[in-house]
């Protein structure tokens, strides 16, 4: 166990590349990892000082072949973590809270939906979901930039990318934070409306949870704060990211308040409070 100026590794050197899995738990913050096939046959963890993240490493024989190694965090928000092979060595790469939790010291990546060949979906007057996501992700990126953020986006104009070409661009970029910007559809143009935030793993459910009660700040309706969920650009683990649904372009009132450039900035206004109220959150909980 060891750091560096940004990360603290884990490495579990063994006989072959193992199968694994990794997962968030929370109170207290941890991430666990099973490695598939290996069996326990040490009985030291060698700890050095320059680990800034890692509050303490365990592992335990939960079963035969089953080998799990338990890492517990100084800070109550998970960063985000990777875990990969150098040679047979496992490793678990743990990124370091950032040292100021303000918004012009982070790098927050904005992802508009859709966009190109892949329209999104479409309100009553012809609207495109692509359309209204752009616009909705430049007036995010100024006014995050106005609060001192360096903003790293997918796309600045009608272009289409692929999920996969998105995913490998942040994590190559390694933002702080991701925000991908949608909106929702129906059958059911009259009685399906509201606002909804989804996140995948349990660390990160603070940032879309933080950023759904502003929104609801807006009148619109509950459509939940949802987890586990296996959109492509909330699995990487790598930094705490967020899925906004804003609201449902299919029912003919709220697409009437999208297409208005001044609600527009409002709701832009309250996802940029979420994100405010989650740094100040990691604050409090430190």
């Amino acid at each position: 166990m060891y750091g560096d100026s940004a990360y603290d590794y884990v490495k579990l050197n063994l006989f072959a590349k193992l199968p694994y899995q990794s997962f968030q738990l929370v109170d207290p913050s941890r991430i666990v990892v099973d490695v598939f096939g290996a069996t326990n046959n040490t009985n030291w963890i060698t700890q050095q000082l320059t680990a800034k993240e890692i509050k303490s490493t365990g592992y335990e024989q939960m079963a035969d072949g089953i080998f799990r190694i338990s890492i517990q965090l100084k800070h109550q928000q998970h960063w985000g973590h990777q875990v990969y092979y150098n040679g047979n060595s496992l490793v678990i790469k743990i990124k370091h809270q950032p040292e100021s939790l303000l918004l012009k010291n982070l790098i927050i990546a904005v992802d508009a939906g859709h966009g190109g060949t892949n329209n999104g979906a479409v309100g009553a007057t012809g609207v495109y979901e692509k359309e209204i996501t752009l616009a909705l992700s430049l007036k995010l990126k100024k006014a995050l930039e106005k609060e001192g953020a360096r903003v790293i986006t997918t796309r600045e104009s009608e272009r289409f990318f692929d999920n996969k070409e998105r995913i490998l661009f942040y994590r190559d970029s390694l933002p702080d934070l991701l925000l991908s910007v949608h909106l929702n559809s129906s059958e059911d143009p009259f009685r399906v409306s509201g606002t909804s935030t989804y996140y995948r793993y349990i660390g990160f459910k603070p940032l879309s949870l933080l950023i759904y009660r502003r929104m609801l700040e807006l009148g619109l309706k509950e459509y939940g704060n949802t987890g586990s969920f296996n959109f492509m650009l909330n699995s990487p683990t790598e930094y705490p990211n967020a899925l906004v649904e804003t609201l449902f372009l299919s029912n003919l009132e709220e697409e009437a308040k999208i297409l208005d450039p001044a609600y527009q900035q409002q709701m832009v206004d309250k996802i940029v409070l979420g994100v405010k109220d989650f740094l100040e959150n990691c604050k409090n909980s430190n």
